[in-house]
């Protein structure tokens, strides 16, 4: 499937549940949240704010494969969708990109700005709607359990219950 944008990403959700379940596989869901927005648009402006984010964006792009599907959830994050047999898979690709957008310099107006994301990771093979809503809300609070942390973490919901999964900054 190819990359999403906006609302489409919903349909997405429901096509890679079911590529999930035809290859016997998990879907993953990375819920992206960008840390300190506010502040951003608070000292240099909301379009400094939309710079930011569009670059966050194409970061993502950049570092996922091109059958992942990509794209912005709500107005400071971003989700992606991987099918995968590994079940570390998702988690690394967190990482990467934690580390990535957090080592990124966004150079605006002759200032440099700095950035990092919170990441909820969940997976499973859900077989309905109500399912798939249960691994969105599970991303959800692993973001809120990331930024309750400290931020510039993740956290993986996975099937056997809640697991911290320790980053580096």
């Amino acid at each position: 499937m190819a990359r999403e944008e906006g609302l489409g990403v919903r349909d997405g959700i429901g096509a890679e549940a079911e590529r999930a379940r035809r290859f016997e596989a998990h879907l993953s869901i990375l819920l992206i949240n960008v840390d300190g927005m506010g502040m951003i648009n608070a000292k240099l402006g909301k379009e400094a704010g939309d710079f930011v984010l569009d670059e966050i964006a194409q970061l993502i792009r950049h570092q996922t494969r091109s059958i992942d599907v990509v794209g912005r959830w709500d107005r400071e994050d971003y989700i992606v969708l991987s099918v995968d047999k590994n079940a570390f898979g998702s988690v690394v690709m967190a990482e990467k990109l934690r580390r990535i957008i957090g080592d990124h310099v966004f150079d605006w107006k002759e200032r440099q700005v700095r950035v990092t994301v919170s990441i909820g990771v969940s997976r499973g093979v859900p077989s309905d709607e109500a399912q798939i809503d249960s691994l969105i809300d599970a991303a959800r609070n692993a973001v809120l359990r990331a930024k309750t942390a400290g931020r510039n973490r993740i956290e993986y919901a996975g099937g056997d219950g809640e697991l911290s999964v320790p980053t580096t900054p």
